[in-house]
C-alpha cells in the first residue's frame, strides 16, 4: 500500500465527504456490474450496490489491507448478494415487462444467450465464472471472496466452462474471448 493510498484510507476512515464520494465513483461500476450479472436485475443490483457501499463505509475502520481493496469490496458485495438470494427464495419473473437495456450487454452479440446459459448453471458455478471471466479476479481472490478453497474454485470454473461449452457449442468460445 503506497503513502497516497494510506492518506486516502485515513480520509475515508474519518468519513471525509469528498474522499468518500471519489471512492464510491471509482468503484461503483465494478461492483454494480458484478451484482448485475449475479442478479440479472437492474434495480436489485443498484440496491445491493448501495448496501455494499454502506456496509463498506461502516467496515472501513476494520479494513487491514491484507486483501486488495477490490477483493475486500467484492467480498462485501458478494455477501450482500448471498443474503439477498437467501431472502428471495422463490422468484417468478414477469415476462410481460421488458428489462432496461444495459449498454455493457449490448456489446456482446450473443450476450443474452450467454446470460440465459449462465443462469441454468448452479449458483456456485455461475458465481465463480462471473467473478473470473467478467470481474477478472484471480482464482485466489475468488477463493477469498467466496470463502472457498482454491481447488474448489478451480473445479467450479472447470465445470462451469464444460457446461457452457455443451449448452452453447462453438458460440461459447467466441463469447468467452469477447468477455475478456
Amino acid at each position: 500500500m503506497n503513502l497516497e493510498t494510506c492518506m486516502d484510507l485515513d480520509k475515508l476512515r474519518k468519513r471525509d465527504a469528498e474522499a468518500l464520494n471519489i471512492w464510491v465513483h471509482r468503484n461503483y461500476d465494478d461492483i454494480y456490474r458484478l451484482l448485475r450479472h449475479l442478479t440479472r436485475d437492474v434495480e436489485t443490483a443498484e440496491d445491493l450496490a448501495q448496501q455494499t457501499f454502506l456496509k463498506a463505509i461502516q467496515a472501513l475502520p476494520s479494513y487491514r489491507g491484507e486483501a486488495s481493496h477490490k477483493t475486500w469490496l467484492s467480498r462485501i458485495a458478494f455477501r450482500e448478494y448471498i443474503a439477498w438470494r437467501r431472502k428471495r427464495r422463490l422468484f417468478l419473473p414477469l415476462e410481460m415487462l421488458s428489462p432496461k437495456v444495459d449498454p455493457n450487454f449490448a456489446a456482446i452479440e450473443d450476450g443474452e444467450a450467454l446470460l440465459a446459459a449462465l443462469h441454468t448453471l448452479p449458483s456456485a458455478l455461475r458465481e465463480a465464472f462471473l467473478l473470473f471471466e467478467i470481474q477478472q479476479m484471480t482464482i485466489e481472490e475468488i477463493a477469498d471472496v467466496t470463502s472457498s478453497p482454491v481447488g474448489t474454485v478451480k473445479s467450479r470454473l472447470h465445470h462451469a466452462r464444460a457446461r457452457l461449452q455443451t449448452s452453447l457449442g462453438s458460440t461459447f468460445q467466441e463469447i468467452r474471448y469477447e468477455c475478456r
